[in-house]
């Protein structure tokens, strides 16, 4: 919860997208409470799927530029550091340990370690500790056959990648904040006028990444009509891409090999057969 709240906070002071107000909150640090808990502004919204099928053509694509807009915002975020925002005391910002969702795996018996999950000063060190399932949950099956000589495998391929070592330099490698469920349930519009965006919510998991590495994979309303949704897709892609430097070679060939490079090192212990040698599907790929 800290590093959500700090996220939400940062954003409300470094952009304009809408965030809820935080009033206060407790992260139960020291377990008098028996739960964590967190008061926030009162947003008068609507959730997008909940007037998708009211919009017009019109205004469907006026909110997919409004989308759009605020993903462009969270990509002119710059840091020096990957993993995800805590509050300082002072009120600064500062990167710390990545945090991420709740695992939705039935064998998931506990989250990530801590004091491995960074902050990390290079991506290699990122893909490196990934890739040795450090920033995974801790599952009670039993580990696969031959999965550590797999990682191992995988982590020298991290080594060597000249891919890796030059990417450096790219504005598609510029560390910013991800969403990492920017997705129609989690927005809220006016009831007045629903192009308008009234609130982003739900920042838990929230990390600092290479932009190469997000994957914006929007999830639009159900039995949304495949064609238009193609169509959004290409309006909100062209408008990040004129915001965005880097973004176009981001989501690119350029950074495919990146991209593969990040779905092995996540899936190192796994039978490497079962890996997509295109890397993960990117949902706003220009090849759709």
């Amino acid at each position: 919860m800290p590093s959500e709240i700090a996220t939400m906070r940062y954003l409300k002071d470094h952009s304009t997208i809408p965030i809820p107000r935080i009033h206060g909150y407790d992260a139960d640090a020291d377990r008098h409470v028996g739960g964590t808990w967190l008061v926030m502004e009162y947003v008068e919204g609507l959730n997008v799927d909940q007037v998708w099928h009211t919009l017009t053509s019109t205004q469907r694509e006026q909110l997919a530029l409004s989308l759009a807009d605020i993903w462009s915002q969270l990509m002119l975020q710059t840091f020096n550091r990957i993993g995800s925002l805590y509050e300082c005391p002072e009120g600064q910002f500062a990167v710390g340990p990545m945090t991420f969702l709740p695992s939705k795996n039935h064998y998931a018996i506990a989250p990530p370690e801590r004091a491995k999950c960074g902050p990390f000063n290079t991506t290699k060190e990122w893909l490196e500790a990934t890739a040795r399932q450090e920033l995974a949950y801790r599952l009670s099956l039993s580990p696969q056959p031959d999965a550590s000589s797999r990682i191992n495998s995988v982590l020298d391929l991290i080594r060597v990648s000249e891919d890796l070592e030059s990417s450096t330099k790219w504005d598609a490698s510029r560390l910013s904040i991800e969403h990492v469920d920017y997705s129609t349930h989690n927005v809220l519009v006016s009831p007045v006028d629903p192009t308008k965006i009234m609130a982003v919510i739900d920042w838990e998991g929230a990390r600092i990444v290479p932009m190469w590495a997000m994957n914006p994979a929007f999830r639009w309303p159900h039995d949304s009509d495949e064609l238009e949704i193609r169509h959004l897709k290409a309006l909100m892609r062209d408008r990040i891409c004129s915001q965005v430097p880097g973004w176009s070679s981001a989501i690119g060939n350029e950074c495919r090999p990146l991209r593969v490079l990040c779905m092995k090192a996540t899936l190192s212990d796994r039978n490497p057969d079962l890996i997509n040698p295109d890397g993960y599907p990117l949902d706003m790929s220009p090849d759709l």
